[in-house]
């Protein structure tokens, strides 16, 4: 099997790696649940998914800030959790994104806001102290499902600080409750120049823009969005995400980044730029 390479995350990858085999190897029974933080764009979800392709494992993802707590209006967990009704008798690790925004302190939210999010951590310290929960069935019904074979990620950028400890953690608000059942912390790297520089190289959506503008040199492109990314590298808070971003502009803008949008656009199955 080809390995996965996740580019500026080897470290991080072989130690959540060594996670999942025993995940995997107990059959469930060891679960180390555990909290990935790093900056936006660094590769967290990423980072998951191609491990859990690698080792065989289903993997069901949740954004934690579209949940609402319990009995209020929107997308609570035993709705999100529903899902996890197809993969019965199987080990799965089901990805929390966007946890971080579930804790608030120091922030303007109305106290509706803080009383929904609080509910919504609750919700999750209850399911990692349990081995069934109850979802969300037909006709409003609820019932219960085995989550025992369940390893939970909760992942976040955290305001895009490094290094994330367990003491930070609890100044932005995760209970000390919560830290004792995820009490494992892992930080994503900030991306170096050098490791955008290869992203781009190795792009997917550059290698398909290439086979529609026949007609542009590949050479030029990329020295082209290595000089932006070089320019204006400390100010990027979009991380990996800014290479679609740039390769895009550069060919529907004809070849211009950060410029004014191209007014008149015309598609056809061969383009020039």
């Amino acid at each position: 099997m080809k390995k996965t390479q996740i580019v500026g995350q080897s470290q991080v990858m072989s130690e959540i790696g060594k996670i999942l085999d025993i995940f995997v190897a107990s059959n469930a029974k060891i679960r180390p649940h555990f909290i990935l933080t790093g900056a936006s764009g660094s590769g967290k979800s990423y980072t998951i998914k191609s491990l859990c392709k690698m080792k065989n494992l289903e993997m069901l993802e949740i954004n934690a800030a579209q949940i609402t707590k319990e009995g209020t209006s929107g997308n609570s967990l035993s709705k999100a959790l529903v899902p996890l009704e197809n993969y019965t008798s199987k080990n799965v690790v089901v990805f929390v994104d966007e946890f971080d925004k579930l804790f608030i302190s120091g922030n303007s939210n109305s106290s509706l806001a803080n009383e929904i999010t609080i509910g919504v951590q609750n919700e999750f310290l209850k399911i990692l102290e349990s081995k069934y929960t109850s979802v969300y069935g037909n006709y409003g019904k609820y019932h219960d499902i085995d989550i025992s074979r369940v390893l939970f990620i909760f992942a976040g950028a955290f305001n895009n600080e490094e290094k994330i400890t367990l003491d930070k953690l609890r100044k932005f608000g995760v209970k000390t409750e919560f830290l004792g059942r995820v009490g494992l912390v892992y930080n994503t790297n900030k991306l170096t120049l050098e490791d955008l520089y290869t992203i781009l190289e190795n792009s997917e959506l550059l290698n398909t823009y290439l086979g529609i503008f026949t007609d542009v040199d590949r050479d030029s492109v990329v020295k082209s969005i290595k000089e932006y990314l070089k320019k204006n590298y400390e100010n990027n808070t979009l991380g990996a995400r800014i290479i679609n971003t740039l390769i895009n502009q550069y060919f529907i803008k004809g070849g211009r980044l950060g410029i004014e949008d191209v007014e008149d656009i015309t598609f056809q199955t061969k383009l020039d730029l």
